[in-house]
């Protein structure tokens, strides 16, 4: 492998890393620790691709390694950490939710992976899984103020919501700014240090409203209106 590709795959392996961490965390009780550790996985997802589009250094092996990671972290590891913080005691309930979450989170990388629909180019269709475990981290913060079946019903909500057709800004292109996605990842490290009840619903109105703006923007491309035959329109004309 040349030089230029160590560096992004040395992020992702480090997303990889943290995704066990956060495990191995949670198995020993410490729950905080397992929540800023899928942060970190999180940073890392975040600037492998940028680092690999700055020195040329996209391939194959970088994309399908980011799959992997992001099963790892924002798949396996929340739904190991939920579980083990809130929904051990609802039994074999329990147990379900969190292998619903697990399974809907490869489900909904492996869609992501063969996904070739011109709306994907400007939209993410579903939550991303990275998003889905940052939604998990806020539910093991906030587990002491809500009963657990709530928990379990909001995972099952995120883990549904992955394998939606839910429109999600990618925060570039035609969707909802980019800045908007930098203030909302600084609310969620503000949540990590002081998780309050107030926080969590600032962050939460947050999110909605870059939802909301990103269905008004595809609106306005004519990536939601519908064709004549039914089918959802291909974008605007050019």
């Amino acid at each position: 492998m040349r030089a230029k590709y160590l560096v992004p795959n040395a992020v992702t392996l480090a997303n990889i890393a943290f995704g066990v961490l956060s495990v191995i965390s949670a198995a020993e009780g410490r729950l905080v620790q397992a929540c800023v550790c899928i942060f970190v996985a999180g940073l890392c997802d975040m600037v492998d691709g940028k680092i690999a589009r700055a020195l040329d250094a996209t391939s194959k092996f970088g994309q399908e390694l980011d799959s992997l990671s992001d099963a790892t972290s924002f798949g396996f590891a929340p739904a190991v950490l939920i579980y083990l913080a809130a929904l051990r005691d609802l039994g074999w309930e329990g147990i379900a939710v969190s292998v619903l979450y697990a399974l809907c989170a490869v489900v909904r990388l492996a869609r992501f992976n063969i996904d070739t629909r011109e709306i994907s180019k400007v939209s993410f269709l579903g939550l991303p899984v990275p998003c889905a475990g940052g939604y998990i981290v806020t539910l093991v913060l906030v587990r002491q103020g809500l009963p657990p079946w709530m928990v379990a019903v909001g995972t099952a909500i995120v883990a549904v919501a992955m394998v939606s057709t839910l429109k999600v800004p990618k925060f570039r292109k035609v969707g909802a700014p980019a800045f908007m996605l930098y203030v909302g990842i600084a609310m969620f490290a503000a949540f990590l240090v002081w998780p309050t009840a107030l926080l969590w619903h600032i962050w939460n109105g947050w999110n909605l409203l870059a939802l909301a703006i990103n269905y008004v923007l595809l609106y306005r491309g004519g990536y939601l209106r519908k064709s004549p035959d039914g089918a959802l329109a291909s974008g605007p004309a050019v």
